[in-house]
Parts: structure tokens; C-alpha cells; sequence
């Protein structure tokens, strides 16, 4: 049972190598596989040179003899020819760990996720025991500590669902409705859920690249929903462990490239992808689904300008 590591790099060397060294003494991690999803900062180069030192300084301790090195390649990184998004650059992750690295499951983590070592412990020791797990996760851990179960997992929710929870206002009116129940979690181990945070999540590689992994066409945003609807086509699952749990921060470069408006923008886009290639609406609830985004858009301006007020 080999597992491997992924986290996906773009213009943020520097949280990717801290990343990588809060989790270089797991011995249950085989390998860790870094993708450069075509950083223009000069990061992949930084990358590169600081992977290698980790693989040199593995190779002094395990055999004592430099020469050797190059036998040692826990840590690897892949460059990928252009940034196509999130989806794209863990696909291209998750297929090397698989392909060359031989890891039967992969680990895919933000760069800003913080996770303990028996948490990945937990989550292997799922997939022995539910034969038709495909993704296994944990529970989000704010930073007071506290379980956020509704942003760790949630259904797979009808047009109608969607175009709710799209809203920041219409998703606070709904939210019981757009939300699994706190009581859905309480006095639970492992969890069949349909979707999970994608910040965090483990994967049979196999059954992942089976199904063809994430969708491609989506640059960022949205991309748990369709993995979800691909596994479940497969009548695969997808659990989450209500007593593992992980952190994460939230992405500083995605908040540093793109102001609020164009993040809403992006955002929108891959939920009409979603809407049109795998909810099947038509043209009336196309239009529909526009008219509401211009509504939200308006909603996070009037919010932005109210907020430098």
C-alpha cells in the first residue's frame, strides 16, 4: 500500500517548501510529488534546487555516501507546460505519483493545508476497510479549533440547489436546506458523504484515473462537485472521517492575483460549466443561471464598496 504526496505550486514557492517540510519526517508518505503548474515568479527553479538538497540530504542519511543520490527521489517535482488550472495540474500529479512512483493511493493538499501524520494513518486505513472507497477525507479545523462539518462535506444538490448556495445572500436564507444537518455528523466514525473539500482529500489513483480524474474544462472552482458526480457514476464512495481532522488557511495566491470581482467571475464560469455539461439544463435555465450571477455580482460589489467605507 504505497502512498504519495501532491501538492500543486503556482507563483508560491515558498509556502510549497514549508508545505513539503511540515510533512518531510512522515514515514507513511512514499513520496512527495510537487507540480509547477508553469510558475512565472521563478519558483519552479527554487523548487527544483530545494528538492533536490532534500533528496541529497536523504540519500547522507539513509547510506552515508553521496554518490548515491541519485537512487534517493522521494521528493520530485513536475513541471507542467502551462497552468490549466487546478484540476489540471493535480491530474498530471496524481497520474505521475501512479504511473512512476507506483503509489497505489495519493494524497492531494494545498500548500496550506496542516494535517497530522496519523490523520493519514486514518484515512489509508479506510480504504482497507470500505472496498469501494474511491476519495477519503477529514473535517476542516478553523483556526480556533473548531470542526466546520459544512464546508468539510455536502450533497450533491439539483440546479435549483446550486444556483442557491451560489448567492452569498440566498445561501444564508437556505443554508439548512443547501447543507447536511449538524446532526448528520454527530456520534459518527467513518461517514459516506458526496462531496469533500477539495484542499484536502486522498484517492484510490486507480479508480481516480479510471473516471478521469478532475475535469479539465474547469480552471478553479467547482471541481469537488464533478469529481463527486464521476465517482458516484461509478458507483464509487466517497467518506469522510468525522474523527480525523485537518487545517487550512485559504489560498494567498489566488487572493493576491485576482480582486474579489474577478475571483467571483472565475468562479461563476466553472458553475455554469458544471450547470450545462453535468446537470443537463437547458436554455431557459441557462439564462436563468446569468441573470442570477449578475445579481450576485452586484451583491459582492455593493459589499466590496460598503466594506472600504
Amino acid at each position: 500500500m504505497k502512498l504519495a504526496a501532491v501538492i500543486l505550486n503556482y507563483n508560491d514557492g515558498d509556502e510549497t517548501i514549508e508545505a513539503v517540510r511540515r510533512i518531510s519526517e512522515y514515514e507513511t508518505l512514499e513520496a512527495v510529488i510537487v507540480v509547477d503548474n508553469a510558475s512565472t515568479d521563478g519558483s519552479r527553479e527554487k523548487l527544483k534546487a530545494w528538492l533536490r538538497e532534500m533528496n541529497h540530504k536523504l540519500a547522507r542519511e539513509e547510506r552515508d555516501e553521496e554518490e548515491e543520490t541519485e537512487q534517493f527521489h522521494r521528493y520530485m517535482l513536475v513541471s507542467s507546460d502551462r497552468n490549466g488550472g487546478y484540476g489540471y495540474g493535480n491530474n498530471l500529479g496524481v497520474q505521475y505519483a501512479y504511473e512512476v512512483a507506483g503509489a497505489e493511493y495519493v494524497l492531494i493538499a494545498n500548500p496550506d493545508a496542516s494535517f497530522s501524520e496519523d490523520c493519514l494513518k486514518q484515512m489509508l486505513a479506510c480504504f482497507e476497510e470500505e472496498d469501494k472507497a474511491a476519495v477519503v477525507s477529514a473535517v476542516l479545523r478553523e483556526k480556533d479549533g473548531s470542526l466546520n462539518y459544512g464546508l468539510s462535506a455536502w450533497p450533491l444538490r439539483s440546479f435549483a440547489g446550486e444556483l442557491l448556495n451560489s448567492g452569498p445572500l440566498s445561501r444564508r436564507i437556505f443554508r439548512n436546506r443547501l447543507r447536511y444537518p449538524v446532526s448528520f455528523f454527530q456520534g459518527k466514525g467513518a461517514l459516506e458523504v458526496d462531496v469533500v473539500h477539495g484542499a484536502f482529500l486522498m484517492v484510490d489513483a486507480g479508480r481516480f484515473l479510471t473516471c478521469g480524474g478532475y475535469d479539465e474544462n474547469i480552471f478553479l472552482y467547482g471541481e469537488e462537485n464533478v469529481l463527486a458526480y464521476k465517482l458516484r457514476e461509478h458507483g464509487w464512495k466517497t467518506i469522510l472521517l468525522t474523527g480525523a481532522s485537518y487545517g487550512h488557511e485559504g489560498s494567498s495566491t489566488i487572493s493576491r492575483e485576482h480582486d474579489p470581482i474577478a475571483r467571483q467571475r472565475m468562479r461563476q464560469a466553472s458553475e455554469l460549466y458544471y450547470y450545462r455539461q453535468y446537470l443537463g439544463i437547458g436554455r431557459i435555465r441557462q439564462l436563468l443561471a446569468v441573470l442570477f450571477q449578475k445579481l450576485v455580482l452586484l451583491e459582492t460589489a455593493l459589499f466590496l464598496r460598503d466594506g472600504k467605507k
